[in-house]
């Protein structure tokens, strides 16, 4: 919902209306094979709509492609609305644009329903093997996600430096005069992507150790170099418990162990 909201505020430079709508529909058989990777059943409608610039027939086909866009370089990487896609079909569900130049667009999801609440997965503390003390930078734009992470790693032992961009790390990183034992950096950023970061990071301290993170699948990273095969990569969104065995899992790794 999230990426559907800021590709709307990006195609109403000048304001307009932004509509959220839901309700609960039920499938037919002739309208699920109409419907690629559909089937019949209960789903919950979910419609955002713009009154923005809308978009030409030939972008609105490709809008859910990875890394297409029509924004300029370090303005958007096009993988908003591909990690939309990625999310509503794994989940069995279907994803449309209907997009009309001058006149607005708007997308529009079905996701299979459930019957019940869903049950609460309480978190389980961490054990002592997961703390630890080393040094990590963490290099993340997005701020909410940027200070979630420091308070997770700082409550469980670790000393955390934060940066909001690539540029921000190397300056950190000049500047920082103890040692950094790892970096953990989002995969894609404005300006420069975390394997540029962690690239020109690690000729300058070939000790510290890289673990990447990112919303999108590995797949999707991989396609257009992005992301190098055997790298560590933590999904978001991510649990406590996750992150922490992760990042002691790349601390830990012996130095055979590591990718090249």
């Amino acid at each position: 919902l999230v990426n559907l909201a800021v590709n709307a505020r990006d195609a109403m430079p000048s304001g307009g209306t932004l509509t959220i709508d839901t309700a609960n529909v039920r499938i037919d058989e002739e309208t699920a094979t109409a419907k690629p990777g559909l089937h019949a059943g209960r789903f919950v409608h979910l419609r955002v709509s713009d009154s923005g610039t809308g978009m030409y027939p030939e972008v609105a086909s490709r809008a859910f492609e990875p890394f297409f866009t029509t924004k300029a370089k370090g303005e958007g990487s096009g993988l908003g609305l591909a990690t939309v896609y990625g999310i509503v079909t794994q989940a069995g569900g279907h994803v449309e644009i209907v997009s009309t130049v001058d006149v607005g667009t708007t997308v529009s999801a079905l996701l299979p329903a459930i019957e019940g609440a869903v049950p609460v997965v309480e978190e389980v503390p961490a054990s002592g093997e997961l703390l630890g003390g080393e040094t990590i930078l963490v290099v993340e734009d997005e701020s909410a996600m940027r200070e979630l992470t420091h308070r997770i790693l700082t409550r469980n032992g670790y000393q955390v430096i934060s940066a909001a961009s690539g540029p921000e790390a190397l300056e950190l990183t000049a500047t920082f005069r103890d040692e950094i034992h790892l970096l953990l950096t989002d995969v894609v950023m404005p300006q420069l992507l975390g394997r540029e970061v962690a690239e020109r990071i690690c000729r300058q301290r070939p000790d510290v150790r890289v673990l990447y993170m990112s919303g999108y699948a590995y797949p999707v990273l991989a396609q257009n170099g992005t992301l190098a095969p055997g790298l560590a990569l933590i999904t978001k969104p991510f649990s406590e418990r996750v992150l922490l065995s992760k990042v002691r899992e790349v601390l830990d790794a012996s130095p055979s162990d590591r990718p090249a």
